[in-house]
């Protein structure tokens, strides 16, 4: 009889098992990262009923892992394409961009000479040449706020990385903590971890080791974040030579880490921003600034050719700003470094970099870090800046480990300006005194728009334009396209990994009735044990 009792009681207890664990799989049908878990049920010793071996979680890790391997290209070709199509639009606009502006420029050139002594013409020039500086500068100043942009998103990602990292390890304690009991304590705790992992993949590559039911994850190329029980903290600090520019470096409270590389830092969110900050972002404000100085210096250095109205020696027409040259905060020399422009012919549209590494003085070029010029002589290596377009001048010490940045094209499209505000000072002429019709030194103005002044010789101002514009028109056409194609992969792996392992509505109403009528089968074996024991009873009355 009291056989009976128990194989009930444990058909109860089974069925109970499985009408909770279904209704716990519908209750979490639309939570994210929860995994379908399934009774496994035994019989027990022979005749005695059945029981719960485990509450299984229905997991593929091989899934899961071809997901977390997924997820951080989709992420990096998503944001970047979304970047570089800001940029894409500021300068392909043919109504208010720059190429209409710079044209418009030497066609008020070409209206001065069909009449040279018109004022009104003559002041049309310094107008239009307004209107171009301006629109240098206005693009200008929507590059940095994408840059200011960039680094708002690259702290945030960094909060989120370090939140991520302390929820790893209390997850990696929980689930430890839940050992010598059965794995459906520990289940819902492994979904959010995987969840997690996954949400962590989202914002950067990651790799990831598991022992002893704790994981460990790593970023890149094997920096740790979350090793057992220890989260390693990062943190955002401005370079020691670019204050615009945000580093990602380890945290050690007073004491930071080395910037970590963007193939430290590679995939995701984080990796995206960082991959547009170094190919695209950096590469067009230098190209645009390449394109505001050969404008501004190959006008001024034909306008000083000629002379104005009143018969003087022309004037700069532009103003120049200044080689931007930033020495590092954590120089120990008393070092100062001036620089100057060059030969615009050769001066590429990157940054530049001098700096002492033991006894070896070097010059190096952004953004691959290229070694130009190494020497243990100083004046060799600043010699050897002419041949890059621009001259550098030493004065003070130079320590080992001290280095400058040099940017002589990043700032300069927001630098330039118009240095002439009377149109009388339009140096047309090319002799003294001025003779009418004299418009020789106009004509050589007007050729610049077609003079190949940059790139070796190879671009003119307006060419060079056009090469930038084109360029970002196909890098943000390729990034939308490969976006596309990592995202239907990453669906792809995000439905298999559903089909495997998600929670089918359906499926679970049917496993449910199942167990209620297996919860009703058991009452009535009860019942009727109990029936059984109450005859014996009266049988022995």
């Amino acid at each position: 009889m009291a056989n009976i009792f128990s194989i009930g009681q444990s058909a109860l207890t089974v069925a109970q098992a499985g009408v909770n664990t279904a209704s716990h799989n519908i209750a979490n049908a639309a939570t994210p990262g929860y995994n379908r878990q399934t009774v496994i049920q035994v019989a027990s010793n022979a005749g005695t009923g059945a029981q719960v071996a485990d509450v299984r979680r229905d997991y593929s890790s091989f899934l899961g892992n071809q997901l977390l391997s997924t997820q951080p290209q989709q992420s990096q070709l998503e944001v970047q394409y979304g970047q570089i199509q800001q940029i894409n639009n500021l300068l392909a606009d043919t109504t208010a961009g720059l190429a209409p502006a710079m044209q418009n420029f030497f066609n008020s050139l070409q209206d001065v000479s069909t009449s040279p002594s018109d004022p009104t013409l003559r002041q049309g020039v310094l107008f239009t040449a307004e209107s171009v500086t301006t629109r240098f500068k206005e693009m200008s100043a929507q590059l940095d706020e994408l840059r200011q942009g960039v680094n708002g998103q690259i702290e945030a990602s960094v909060r989120d990385l370090n939140i991520a990292a302390r929820d790893l390890v209390s997850l990696n304690q929980a689930i430890v903590s839940t050992k010598g009991g059965t794995d459906a304590q520990s289940n819902d705790l492994r979904d959010r971890r995987d969840q997690l992992l996954r949400d962590l993949s989202k914002v950067v590559k990651i790799s990831v080791t598991e022992q002893d039911d704790r994981v460990s994850v790593y970023l890149g190329t094997g920096q740790p974040l979350v090793t057992g029980s220890t989260s390693h903290q990062l943190k955002t600090q401005p370079s020691t030579t670019d204050s615009g520019r945000l580093e990602v470096v380890q945290d050690f409270g007073k004491q930071s880490g080395s910037p970590l590389s963007s193939q430290q830092l590679a995939g995701g969110l984080l990796g995206g921003l960082l991959a547009f900050r170094d190919q695209n972002l950096d590469s067009a404000q230098n190209v645009l600034g390449l394109v505001a100085l050969g404008l501004a210096s190959g006008m001024n250095a034909q306008h000083v050719q000629g002379y104005d109205q009143s018969g003087a020696v022309g004037k700069p027409l532009f103003t120049l700003p200044a080689v931007g040259v930033n020495p590092s905060s954590a120089n120990q020399g008393s070092a100062s470094l001036g620089a100057e422009l060059g030969d615009l012919s050769k001066l590429p549209a990157s940054d530049f970099t001098f700096r002492r590494q033991g006894d070896q003085y070097q010059l190096l070029r952004s953004p691959d870090q290229q070694v130009l010029a190494s020497s243990a002589s100083a004046d060799e290596v600043l010699a050897a800046s002419a041949g890059q377009g621009f001259k550098l001048a030493l004065s003070g010490t130079l320590e080992p480990g001290d280095s400058f940045l040099i940017q002589p094209t990043a700032k300069a499209a927001g630098g330039i300006g118009v240095a002439l505000k009377d149109g009388r000072e339009l140096a047309v002429a090319s002799k003294s005194p001025v003779v009418a019709g004299d418009t020789d030194n106009l004509r050589q103005m007007i050729a610049q728009q077609s003079a190949k002044t940059l790139n070796g010789g190879t671009s003119s101002v307006q060419s060079a334009y056009a090469q930038l514009v084109g360029r970002v028109g196909s890098q943000t056409r390729e990034l939308e396209l490969t976006s596309q194609s990592a995202s239907q992969i990453h669906s792809q792996a995000e439905a298999s990994l559903q089909n495997a392992s998600g929670v089918n509505l359906d499926e679970e109403a049917v496993s449910l009735m199942r167990y209620q009528q297996a919860y009703q089968a058991a009452g009535k074996v009860m019942q009727m044990a109990q029936q059984l024991f109450s005859t014996v009873l009266e049988l022995g009355r």
